[in-house]
């Protein structure tokens, strides 16, 4: 099958023993206002922000200052929108995500261009015909930024973008970092990005505490289809709406009758200032070498060390 579905079997895996697995095993926060999120709201995500093309600046020139030839894990990678930036950099990509429909977004997006036209694909997306066919078929695997199923050692650098603040322990994103820190090469480079709880002056977002619930507003058009939402043919059905419909048949999200909208409630963790080279300190083999503030996200950029 592809994209390729990697799962862990912590009864053969010794990393495990020197971490309970109740430390790092997935909270139920997680999978209901996370991974099923994005499973349900992959083709909209993939239409209103990643068709869209827009790549943080600092994540961008990490990239393009990167040793051309670099092998460069994307753990956390969506739709992908940060492939064409790699292979634009002369490196050569390998994505993960736990989300397979955001993985299939990545395929189609560049099927759904051809079929469109040059034109219908942004700036930010698009490949010279030398890269078209890496393009065409990423090297895309399912899995959890908790086991990220790429060899020691294997990689120049690595990309974590808008990945960390869904992760709702400390536990959990100390993992992350050790197991990004662990697929770098000795000298290689990291960059972690999330959102952060100190957003831009006239920004729409306003958070009041660190960890929280975001909406998100789900068109049913760009939902799977729910048996008999076309159609109304009892009296009980024909009081209900095709968005309420949607709404009861996922679990976790509501009815917004007077928009006709499914909302989903995403889980986030707003990062503050410091937090991320905190979190940083904790993993051993690795070396703080800049971090910052960036259109409302931290950042940090590390060097593995050992």
């Amino acid at each position: 099958s592809f994209p390729l579905k990697w799962v862990n079997d912590d009864n053969n895996n010794t990393k495990e023993k020197n971490m309970k697995d109740s430390d790092i095993s997935t909270p139920d926060t997680e999978k209901k206002h996370v991974h099923a999120v994005y499973d349900c709201i992959a083709t909209q995500w993939h239409h209103t922000r990643g068709r869209k093309g827009v790549l943080w600046p600092g994540a961008t020139v990490f990239l393009q200052e990167l040793p051309k030839g670099s092998v460069v894990a994307d753990v956390g990678c969506g739709d992908g929108k940060y492939f064409p930036a790699i292979y634009g950099a002369g490196s050569f990509v390998i994505g993960s995500d736990i989300s397979l429909p955001l993985l299939e977004t990545a395929v189609k997006a560049v099927k759904a261009g051809k079929q469109g036209g040059e034109e219908m694909i942004p700036e930010s997306r698009r490949v010279d015909d030398r890269k078209a066919m890496l393009n065409a078929r990423p090297a895309v695997a399912v899995a959890d930024c908790m086991h990220v199923p790429l060899r020691n050692r294997s990689f120049d650098a690595a990309i974590c973008i808008a990945v960390m603040h869904h992760l709702s322990t400390k536990a959990r994103r100390i993992r992350c970092l050790t197991e990004l820190a662990r697929i770098v090469k000795l000298g290689g480079m990291i960059n972690v990005q999330a959102w952060a709880i100190d957003q831009d002056a006239g920004s729409k977002r306003n958070f009041a505490a660190t960890d929280v619930f975001v909406p998100f507003n789900a068109q049913p058009r760009y939902l799977d289809k729910v048996e008999g939402a076309g159609r109304r043919n009892s009296k009980s059905e024909a009081s209900r709406g095709v968005a309420q419909m949607y709404s009861e048949a996922y679990q976790g999200a509501e009815y917004d009758e007077r928009k006709g909208l499914v909302v989903f409630q995403r889980y986030c963790h707003l990062y503050r200032k410091g937090e991320l080279e905190e979190l940083a300190d904790e993993v051993e083999n690795v070396e703080l070498m800049e971090s910052g503030y960036e259109s409302g996200n931290y950042f940090v950029i590390l060097r593995v060390t050992s």
